[in-house]
């Protein structure tokens, strides 16, 4: 045994020096992004939207040089932009590309500056590239949002320095006032919780001020009576000028009636974080560590999200003075959820913008906030850019770190490779020589149930265990599962409709972890959420409340997931 163990140090300690040697390390070590410059705009704009329709990169509207509204669009084919006469300018409105293959655009600002609003709604057609304007909103915007939902329904709900409601599009060519609002919003996010229902907020009001209040954000549904997420009182949505692109941010999946999405907040003393959001319920995304403001002498601005749902990423696009473009990644179906920071060169001729994702799992800015004549550091609508860059942030994208070092770095991660199967068989081995009790939530001292004996199954990983993992996540967050003191392997087996050792082995293979700890961590985060929100209560007073059996094994689990006791992380986190 102790020959075996020896061999494994050994093993792991090269495999670790050599990936240190060979690559940077993960989490928010930075990491320094290739880009790529696509032909410029043929128009210089700000307040545009990009989307890729039709296999083809396409920007419709915003304003361009002098802050005047442009009624033009361009879309990107053979190695060219081309462009579109449009029927109406759509400077700060929306542009919903529909399951139908058309694409909407409506509203927008009624004069340059940015001023006023239009009730003007048309058709984009991608195929022929062509515009129609076919009738007007129910009532004008600029600054609003609209998501489509059931039948190329679409919901549309804020304003700019005017009133604003929800009115719903049908498809077709009429758009129809649904209700009123129980808060004024600007720029607002609009999701969709149901096939049918969609819950609508922002942390900015129609008069664009410096932001609500976290106490007084609701959240108004098309379907249903208002409500407060007591989370947003603590963590506020990221505000934008500019529309939202609610859908950019969905993690769900549709075909399974999954609605849910990554959204990027922030709290009170500006410490930035991400919420996921699944039907009406908001839960705060756990990560490895807290996400950098500085850079290098840089102070990132974060600005606009963007999800890979095929690779599990989340990224945050930040700007800065110094005209680097910073990409914060999450991935965010990990736990908890690590980060990478990668960062450019300075681009001098790209400015904040929303990102668009390309079909290699790349991002690409267009044009964007210009600077000003006074202040190279200061941004302005005045002189919009039309530059074109793609920034690499794919994984398997060829970054000059990676490619300098890739041989040491496979053998690196064959050795411990190695080390793990030897590991296994040491486990296997003192398994099979001493059976034990069913890897229970609570110490097999102190719990008062057992399962029958649990043989270890050999480590895989593939698309299936993934896929369970997930479930169980779902489960354990929509279900509340871990407050059950009593819970062991075989009722979340039964919950999720599957074997008891088929799921031992998937968190040990995806989670490297045990059942125990694994359920202990959403306990833990039950319990920081209570000491957060009840600052009274002693931190003695939660396990019971979060799951645990008894005092003792709660702090024993919450200093080693943790790193800090109870008492400690309350009085860091008042």
């Amino acid at each position: 045994m102790k020959r075996y163990l020896i061999i494994i140090i050994i093993l792991l300690a090269s495999a670790s020096l050599l990936a240190m040697h060979s690559s940077e390390s993960v989490g928010l070590t930075p990491k320094k992004l290739e880009t790529e410059q696509l032909p410029d705009l043929n128009i210089p704009r700000y307040g545009h939207c990009t989307f890729i329709v039709n296999g083809e990169l396409t920007v419709i509207g915003g304003h361009t040089t002098g802050f005047v509204p442009t009624a033009t669009a361009e879309y990107f084919s053979c190695g060219t932009w081309h462009t579109v006469q449009m029927v109406y300018a759509h400077d700060f409105g929306i542009v919903v590309p529909l399951k139908s293959g058309k694409v909407l655009a409506c509203g927008g600002a009624n004069e340059p500056l940015g001023i006023g609003q239009t009730f003007t709604a048309e058709w984009y057609d991608p195929v022929t590239h062509t515009c129609e304007g076919f009738g007007c909103m129910d009532m004008k915007r600029s600054n609003f949002s609209a998501t489509e939902i059931d039948s190329g329904r679409v919901v549309i709900s804020g304003n700019w320095y005017s009133k604003d409601g929800m009115e719903l599009f049908d498809g077709q060519k009429t758009f129809s006032p649904i209700k009123e609002v129980a808060a004024k919003r600007s720029c607002p996010y609009i999701l969709r919780t149901a096939v049918d229902n969609v819950m609508i907020f922002s942390s900015l009001d129609t008069k664009h001020v410096s932001g609500i209040r976290p106490d007084s954000i609701i959240v108004d549904q098309l379907r249903g009576e208002p409500f407060h997420a007591s989370l947003l009182d603590e963590w506020r949505p990221l505000a934008y000028d500019i529309p939202q692109m609610s859908e950019l941010c969905f993690i769900g999946d549709e075909a399974t009636g999954d609605y849910a999405y990554l959204l990027p907040v922030e709290n009170a003393e500006g410490q930035i974080g991400f919420v996921k959001t699944r039907g009406t319920e908001f839960s705060l995304l756990s990560t490895t560590c807290a996400v950098p403001k500085v850079f290098q002498g840089d102070s990132i601005q974060y600005h606009f999200p963007v999800v890979d749902r095929q690779r599990g990423r989340g990224y945050l696009v930040g700007f800065c003075p110094s005209k680097r473009v910073y990409v914060l990644c999450v991935d965010y179906t990990e736990y908890p959820a690590p980060m990478t920071l990668y960062y450019t060169d300075p681009l001098l001729a790209i400015g904040p913008t929303w990102p668009v994702l390309n079909s290699d799992g790349n991002l690409i800015l267009t044009g964007g906030l210009g600077t000003s004549n006074y202040n190279p550091y200061s941004t302005s609508n005045y002189k919009p850019y039309n530059s074109v860059v793609v920034l690499r942030v794919h994984p398997d994208a060829p970054l000059l770190a990676a490619r300098a070092s890739f041989p040491w770095l496979w053998v690196g991660i064959g050795l411990a490779l190695v080390a793990a199967l030897l590991a296994y068989l040491i486990k296997y081995r003192a398994r099979k020589a001493t059976p034990r009790e069913d890897d229970k939530v609570e110490e097999p001292d102190e719990a008062n149930e057992t399962d029958e004996t649990t043989d270890l199954v050999a480590p895989t990983t593939n698309e299936a265990d993934e896929e369970l993992l997930q479930h169980v996540c779902q489960l354990m967050e929509e279900q509340h599962l871990y407050l059950n003191s009593g819970l062991k392997l075989s009722d979340v087996a039964t919950a999720a409709g599957c074997n008891r050792n088929a799921l031992s082995a998937c968190i040990n293979n995806l989670r490297h972890c045990s059942f125990s700890q694994f359920v202990n961590t959403y306990r833990v985060e039950h319990a920081k959420r209570l000491l957060f929100s009840n600052p009274d209560t002693r931190a003695s007073e939660v396990w019971m409340e979060s799951g645990f059996a008894n005092e003792t094994t709660f702090f024993r689990a919450f200093k080693a997931i943790v790193g800090m006791t109870p008492s400690e992380w309350k009085s860091n986190n008042q």
